[in-house]
């Protein structure tokens, strides 16, 4: 997640401002620490609400597990890893992880069954979607992909305590079907893809709209990346 220089900081708030970026009207001092490092893949999370029988799900692995290696290693609990990228399946095959890294080639959706996948056009990108508005004349593949409750069931969860989500586009869909089924995980980390053309247009309203849904459900932001598209929430 790069930072922003004082420009940048301030063509960002102009654009907060008009409408076309977007950013929490309030931060919360939760205590968050930072794992994972400096790279893309570093997230926060509220560290003395986890502990090594902790149920974590890692949605959107890409090729930066850093936060997840973090995890283990800090609370020595399993992480489990979901991405049905070909890519993603490939390099962990030549990267095999701990065994507490447990992997599914599986996306997660709104749905169960298959959704067409559109894959990066750039031969070292990793993020490719699902969402059906963005793989409109696109070369795609069929992938697996299942509900959060469906996941849950078949792993035997009751609860999720850390769910972290990078699926390109799919966590507005993704988001309403969790809420609309009752899942309210402890923290929740979600990389919203609002303005992205080639992750379905959605506006910067669409993010807002999720994020005021989940307030309402008892949630708090207590941290958010300078673009305002990384946001961290967690359960009051």
């Amino acid at each position: 997640m790069k930072a922003f220089g004082p420009r940048k900081r301030l063509e960002h708030q102009i654009r907060v401002w008009l409408g076309r970026a977007y950013r929490p009207a309030k931060v919360h001092d939760l205590g968050a620490t930072m794992f994972g490092g400096a790279g893309y893949g570093a997230w926060p999370c509220i560290a003395k609400r986890l502990h090594k029988d902790s149920v974590v799900y890692s949605v959107g692995v890409g090729f930066d597990i850093g936060f997840d290696q973090a995890l283990m290693a800090e609370f020595g609990l399993v992480i489990h890893g979901f991405d049905p990228t070909p890519r993603v399946i490939e390099w962990l095959q030549r990267n095999p992880q701990p065994a507490a890294f447990e992997f599914h080639p599986l996306g997660l959706a709104w749905m169960d069954g298959e959704l067409s996948f559109a894959a990066p056009t750039r031969e070292n990108a990793v993020s490719g979607t699902v969402v059906p508005a963005a793989v409109v004349d696109q070369e795609t593949v069929s992938v697996p992909v299942s509900r959060l409750s469906t996941i849950m069931s078949e792993l035997g969860h009751e609860r999720l305590d850390l769910l972290k989500m990078d699926i390109e586009g799919a966590e507005y869909a993704v988001l309403d079907d969790m809420l609309q089924s009752g899942i309210l995980p402890d923290q929740l980390l979600v990389e919203f893809h609002h303005g992205k053309r080639r992750k379905g247009r959605f506006p910067v309203s669409a993010t807002r709209q999720r994020v005021d849904a989940l307030i309402s459900k008892g949630y708090k932001v207590f941290w958010a990346s300078q673009s305002g598209r990384e946001l961290a929430l967690a359960l009051d």
